[in-house]
């Protein structure tokens, strides 16, 4: 198990998508901070006509406000519109469904005893994925600061709550694209739930739901991904629109609190649906 888990480690090491996917949430971070400098465009978001009525002292104030919190999680909130989970999950599917396009699936399933090996193997090696993805992110927020001019303050006993919640949605989203890796054999298939379900296109399906009154609780209140995206991390952007009161310009609903439990119970189910597929179905590559 030990050399299946260090095998998995190197191979991770040495995919181009997940560099990729680090650079990109870097770019989109510095067009964002960017943006943030020049705080008129920003702060217009909140304050219709503001570009008139800031001066440079005025701007040059509202900057010591761009913290941490704020850049960190702004990109898994609804603003941001989900980036993050987004550019982890596609990751996710080429990485797993590699091994399809490979064939080695098909020596894989030859061997039952290997099986349970490579459904562990790849869930510890994702979450050191995604564990590491978010330090370096993590790393160019602290850069952002240093270049705003600012103190660098990173409370880990907020941030550390918040960012476990959602890697806990990372590794559950991990197992709904692994579940559609070992019964679909596809990347393609892989790559469109991942896309589907990280930029939330099933929140859609629950708000007509809702709609029409079909079910007596409200769906959307219970998605995991309108969760994860409500989730509130103190001087964060989601935690700047509530106290504005612009939650309900959103159509928010639902205690971001139960992101925990629900990620939780999605990512079992799944990971028990993919472990009961890996011995039940044949491999047709």
């Amino acid at each position: 198990m030990l050399n299946y888990l260090k095998m998995d480690g190197k191979r991770l090491l040495r995919t181009r998508g997940f560099y990729a996917a680090m650079l990109l949430a870097l770019f989109f971070l510095g067009m964002f901070a960017l943006a943030g400098y020049f705080v008129t465009g920003f702060a217009e978001e909140f304050m219709p006509a503001s570009e008139s009525l800031m001066n440079d002292q005025m701007r040059t104030a509202a900057r010591r406000y761009m913290s941490f919190n704020l850049f960190f999680s702004f990109f898994f909130s609804l603003p941001g519109m989900r980036m993050l989970h987004a550019l982890l999950s596609l990751f996710a599917a080429g990485y797993l469904a590699r091994e399809h396009q490979s064939g080695y699936l098909k020596n894989l399933f030859c061997l039952r005893s290997m099986r349970a090996r490579w459904l562990i193997s790849k869930l510890f090696t994702l979450l050191a994925a995604s564990a590491l993805y978010y330090l370096v992110f993590g790393l160019g927020c602290a850069l952002v600061q240093l270049l705003y001019g600012n103190p660098l303050q990173v409370d880990l006993a907020e941030l550390l709550p918040f960012l476990g919640g959602q890697m806990l949605a990372d590794m559950a989203l991990f197992s709904v694209i692994m579940l559609s890796v070992v019964l679909l054999q596809s990347k393609a298939a892989a790559v469109l739930t991942a896309m589907a379900l990280s930029l939330n296109v099933q929140g859609l399906v629950y708000l007509l739901i809702d709609w029409v009154d079909l079910l007596p609780v409200k769906l959307s209140s219970w998605g995991m991904m309108n969760l994860a995206a409500q989730a509130q991390l103190p001087g964060g952007i989601m935690s700047i629109i509530s106290g504005a009161g612009g939650g309900q310009a959103f159509g928010l609903s639902g205690d971001p609190a139960m992101l925990v439990p629900v990620a939780g119970t999605v990512f079992a189910l799944f990971t028990a649906l993919s472990a009961l597929c890996l011995y039940r179905v044949d491999y047709r590559g």
